[in-house]
């Protein structure tokens, strides 16, 4: 495949949409980081990579979000950049994917898209658009339905259709919790398949920059935060909340331990209901 530019569209207004918030629906937090900043983490690790990731939003998002995705990325206002100079922009470089920032569960479909030669559209519960590929004539096109995804359903009979549920745009609180889990249900699994235990995975919460050595029991109800690490051969008993933690090898947390901004040391045993460290 030729090159590609990833575009994120970020255009609601904050206040808009069913989650009933003075914060923009693209800020709420998933697993650590931003709504916003799963959407195009996905787009930098699809394989081939894209020339550059434009995110169109509002002034709620800046470029500060994503420093630490591996991808050229821009953040522009469409007020001060019309979405028609980036996307015929995008669409001269090449083949553009057009995501909702809205839609974090899309990245399972993103590859599929690329691959696909024509225009296809990732299409998820109630027939939403959550994301789309598109060549030069369907960019265009999706800039003269103003950057609306769900409006190429109707205007693109013709392209590959793939049909996902799990594929949805976050448009209330209940869809912020399903998105919340299906986030956290892989950062878990990337963390199991290296080496770690977790008794109950669906009752706990990690942030995607925790890292766990090998052999680390997890127990459930656990909190883990804000890059926190822990080492081999750990045990986090159960209902622990660790914020900014560094946890050695060997430790055993016997249960509803709170560590916050501090370091326990290997082979270090901490008794139920002991807390460590300070808040920031």
């Amino acid at each position: 495949m030729g090159a590609w530019t990833g575009v994120v569209l970020a255009l609601a207004e904050a206040e808009s949409g069913g989650l009933r918030s003075r914060l923009s629906t693209y800020l709420h937090p998933l697993a650590g980081r931003p709504l916003a900043w799963h959407v195009v983490r996905c787009l930098a690790d699809l394989e081939p990579g894209p020339s550059r990731i434009v995110v169109a939003s509002g002034p709620d998002l800046s470029p500060d979000l994503f420093a630490d995705i591996p991808a050229t990325i821009e953040v522009v206002l469409p007020h001060e950049q019309s979405l028609g100079t980036i996307l015929a922009q995008a669409a001269h470089a090449g083949r553009v994917v057009a995501v909702d920032a809205a839609a974090p569960t899309a990245g399972l479909r993103l590859q599929q898209l690329l691959g696909n030669e024509g225009d296809a559209l990732l299409v998820g519960e109630d027939g939403g658009v959550a994301a789309a590929s598109l060549g030069e004539d369907a960019a265009l096109l999706l800039l003269r339905k103003g950057g609306d995804l769900s409006a190429l359903a109707a205007a693109l009979p013709d392209a590959h259709r793939v049909e996902d549920p799990a594929a949805f745009v976050v448009r209330s609180r209940a869809g912020l919790s399903r998105a919340a889990s299906a986030v956290r249900d892989g950062v878990v699994r990337k963390l199991m398949e290296g080496g770690v235990t977790f008794l109950l995975p669906e009752t706990v919460l990690v942030d995607v920059d925790v890292q766990i050595g090998r052999d680390t029991v997890i127990y459930p109800g656990c909190v883990l935060e804000a890059g926190t690490t822990i080492g081999d051969e750990t045990v986090v008993g159960p209902c622990c909340r660790l914020v900014a933690a560094r946890v050695g090898s060997g430790v055993e947390l016997k249960g509803f331990n709170y560590v916050s901004h501090t370091s326990i040391r290997n082979r270090a045993i901490l008794e139920p209901h002991v807390k460590r460290g300070f808040d920031d």
